[in-house]
């Protein structure tokens, strides 16, 4: 019985390391990546499509919360200096969305959108117009 626990523990010891390598992976990705004009344009083709649809907001990004120099702490707080704790492509969608955007009136909001084994998991950037702000 003691073997079967043990075996059952490495199990799973071993599944939360994958798993956690391949987040690690994927934070290294998206802090490698850039934001290109065509994607830009396309993310900001289905905010209107959105829109036409009647809706408030339109999830630009959603990432890792490690992605975060903070984990997202910042962002689960709220605090109003949170965008500094960005990195990679989603502080790319923020300066973006700063130059562009939010001098033609649009806000962008960030929200802890999961939060698994009681830590912030996935974060997501929504592009919000209208009344939907919050």
């Amino acid at each position: 019985m003691g073997n079967f626990h043990d075996e059952a523990a490495r199990h799973l010891a071993e599944q939360r390391k994958e798993a956690l390598t391949r987040r690690q992976e994927k934070v290294q990705e998206l802090i490698d990546h850039h934001v290109a004009d065509h994607a830009w344009h396309k993310l900001l083709e289905g905010a209107h499509d959105a829109a036409a649809r009647g809706e408030k907001e339109f999830l630009l990004l959603r990432f890792p919360a490690d992605l975060c120099s903070d984990g997202a702490r910042a962002i689960n707080a709220p605090e109003p200096d949170w965008p500094r704790t960005l990195r990679g492509e989603a502080a790319e969608i923020y300066q973006r969305w700063h130059h562009e955007l939010q001098p033609a009136g649009f806000s962008l909001i960030a929200r802890v959108l999961d939060f698994p084994n009681g830590f912030p998991g996935d974060v997501g950037l929504f592009l919000v117009w209208g009344e939907a702000e919050g």
